[in-house]
């Protein structure tokens, strides 16, 4: 296997072994994935009508990078206006931050005002210039949490990070072992330049070309659109 970009590691082998970090490829809301694919089927696949289920662009998304699950069960507790987080495994440590460092920011979605600061058991770091972007589970509806996005530059800060999470509601809940918790994005930071301004003609040749691809086949255009992101893990330290 190439050398990686991303290393994640712990010291806990129950966590490497039964919560491991994996490509978000395989935390597939299930919902979505209980979807039909077709809504309404035609005479070929270029007429039928599908779900989203098919939009590449929700794909993607879903399987993009890696997810970082629950590594054992948490429950949380109310306390006050705050809530407390027991950890089924007593190793892990309840942390916070102070409600007033993030004000009124948010109170729209999330009733309880103090962020959480779950004890990750992961360290991370990158090789040069790349980072990872973190975001919640989007797609999970069902979750009375969200991980706070943000990005970190592994290959110059901190290697131990909390999983910093806000709650929405001020009730008694609980994370299962192996609950996603946050979607983990690397990229490789270089600098970015985008074009504004008036549509160009190479732009318009670009568009109709594009666009002839629709009838090429029965089958449609989708295989034309897309191509594949992939995201590997080389497991490591899993035997006893």
């Amino acid at each position: 296997m190439a050398k990686p970009q991303i290393y994640f590691e712990t010291n806990n082998y129950a966590v490497r072994k039964f919560a491991p970090i994996k490509p978000a490829s395989e935390f597939v809301p299930e919902k979505f994935r209980n979807l039909p694919i077709k809504i309404k089927e035609g005479d070929h696949r270029i007429d039928d009508i599908f779900s989203v289920k098919i939009c590449p662009g929700i794909q993607d998304y879903i399987g993009l990078g890696y997810v970082i699950p629950a590594w054992c069960d948490m429950e949380f507790i109310p306390n006050n206006d705050e809530m407390f987080v027991r950890y089924s495994d007593p190793n892990n440590t309840h942390a916070v931050h102070y409600k007033d460092q993030i004000g009124d920011f948010l109170d729209t979605k999330f009733k309880v005002r103090t962020p959480i600061k779950l004890d990750n058991p992961w360290l991370t770091y990158a090789e040069k210039n790349w980072s990872i972007l973190y975001l919640p589970m989007l797609y999970h509806e069902d979750q009375n949490f969200e991980a706070v996005p943000g990005v970190i530059d592994h290959d110059k800060g901190a290697l131990v990070s909390p999983i910093n999470i806000m709650v929405k509601e001020h009730k008694q809940f609980l994370i299962k072992q192996g609950t996603p918790i946050v979607q983990a994005i690397p990229f490789q930071r270089q600098v970015v330049t985008a074009r504004t301004g008036k549509v160009r003609t190479s732009t318009l040749d670009r568009l109709n070309a594009i666009n002839s691809l629709f009838s090429m086949t029965f089958k449609g255009w989708r295989k034309f659109m897309t191509e594949k992101k992939i995201f590997k893990v080389d497991s490591n330290d899993t035997k006893l």
